[in-house]
């Protein structure tokens, strides 16, 4: 008998400890305005991330259009530690002024688009995404996706900001696929 008690005891402590929280929660706690509890899931309970799903479109100052498609993920993670979040997945269609295409991940799985959300940000107006498609020529940084105007959502602003790596392997007029630290505006499509 003192073992079913103890046993009882021990899952109840297991399942107190861990618990879900709120991207909101996540992003507050990350921003450092509380420390974050023990949790095992964020969940997307108020559909922050459905404002960014959707086909987006754009071009570049040098030419190149962009298409990116976001789709919501549920329960993402647990590969190291056991935590699992909801966040956006990108992919992307890249094509030169010629109409030829760099880079098109329209139709990979979701493990291997190199595309992939992380948090938001203390206000909730700005979403960070991570992407790391040729790492070999440092073409991996941060992405920040946001709405410059909160009551038009149909128009988006994708900031590139590139990692900062030394890379010996590259060719010398390699350029980023999305350009590094300048705004581009997306149209919902």
């Amino acid at each position: 008998m003192k073992y079913i008690i103890t046993f009882i005891l021990y899952l109840g402590t297991f399942f107190c400890n861990a618990q879900t929280i709120t991207l909101k929660q996540l992003s507050e706690c990350q921003a450092d305005l509380y420390p974050c509890p023990s949790y095992t899931n964020a969940k997307d309970n108020t559909n922050l991330l459905g404002k960014f799903v959707g086909t987006w479109k754009g071009a570049s100052v040098d030419g190149r259009t962009y298409e990116f498609r976001f789709t919501k993920k549920d329960d993402d993670g647990g590969w190291l530690n056991d935590i699992f979040w909801d966040i956006l997945v990108g992919r992307m269609t890249i094509k030169k002024s010629d109409g030829s295409i760099l880079e098109n991940t329209m139709s990979v799985s979701d493990t291997n688009t190199h595309f992939k959300g992380h948090f938001f940000d203390k206000s909730l107006t700005k979403y960070q995404l991570y992407y790391s498609g040729n790492a070999e020529c440092n073409d991996k940084g941060y992405v920040y996706l946001s709405f410059p105007d909160p009551n038009n959502l149909n128009q988006m602003r994708l900031i590139f900001m590139q990692d900062r790596d030394i890379i010996a392997s590259c060719p010398s007029d390699y350029k980023t696929l999305m350009p590094d630290a300048k705004a581009m505006m997306l149209i919902k499509q």
